[in-house]
Formats: C-alpha cells, structure tokens, sequence
C-alpha cells in the first residue's frame, strides 16, 4: 500500500512540469547590440559574463543597448574600544538600462540593483584581501541572478 502511494506521488511530481528558474538561462527574448559599461570595470565584464546576452539575427528578438552603470563601496560599520576597525560592509550597486533600438533613443526597463554584505575584520590582511574578493565575486552573482530574473520579465 505505501508503495503505491510513493510511486502516485512521485509520478504527479515529475509529470507537473517543474523547472528551475535558471534551466532555461540563454532563452532570453533580447538581442543586445551595444553595451555600455560605465563605473567599477571588473564588476560590469562579470556581469555581461553572467548575464551571457549574445547577439542575435533572428527578428523574433528585439534589439537593445544595454547600459550598465556599477559603484563597490567598502564601509567601516563598526569600531571596537581602541578605534580598530571590526565590522566591513561591502556594497555593490548596478544601474541597468536597456534602450529599445526600435523607438529611437527611448529608455526602456531602467532599473537599480543593489546587493550588501556584512564581516568582521581578520588580523591577516591578505586574507581579508582574499575574504573581500570572494564576497565581492558572491554579491556579482546575486545581482546577475536578479538581472536575469527581471529581463525575462
């Protein structure tokens, strides 16, 4: 009896045609022709890596120029008794805009993405050297994520 009962389960869970958000990530409906990167350079090469918008031929695709404006800031959020510092706030801001070749010069979907983290100082400073690389690279990817979420749209 139970056996029957998971094996009806688990064929209404594969026949309901469930698919992760991200299976699907080079179906994007836009062809970008130009990108304009602006502010913070290694920030914006990872995005359009991420976001992997390649050019298109195809007339079901609208074009776009894709602008993309990044800033990093690195934060001292607290201070211990002696005035050292103990709490960084690392923050990465994008302003994306994509321009709608097709209605001349018209700014279509502007919008702003940001993505913070918080950590505490490390005595060895090339491991926090490290420590911030790899939070900056984290934060990249959170925002690629929510680009890609927000041109499918």
């Amino acid at each position: 009896m139970k056996k029957t009962a998971y094996l009806i389960i688990f064929f209404i869970l594969i026949g309901c045609a469930y698919e992760p958000i991200y299976s699907k990530k080079d179906s994007y409906n836009i062809s970008v022709k130009n990108y304009i990167l602006e502010g913070n350079k290694n920030i914006n090469r990872k995005l359009v890596a991420l976001l992997n918008l390649k050019e298109n031929s195809d007339q079901q695709y609208s074009f776009y120029d894709l602008t993309l404006i990044s800033n990093s800031t690195t934060q001292v959020s607290a201070k211990d008794n002696l005035g050292n510092t103990s709490i960084y706030k690392t923050t990465i801001s994008v302003r994306l805009t994509l321009e709608n070749l097709g209605n001349g010069d018209k700014a279509f979907k502007p919008k702003n993405f940001s993505a913070s983290f918080s950590y505490n100082n490390m005595t060895n400073k090339f491991d926090l050297s490290q420590y911030q690389k790899t939070i900056e690279t984290n934060l990249i990817t959170r925002i690629s994520e929510e680009i890609a979420i927000y041109i499918n749209s």
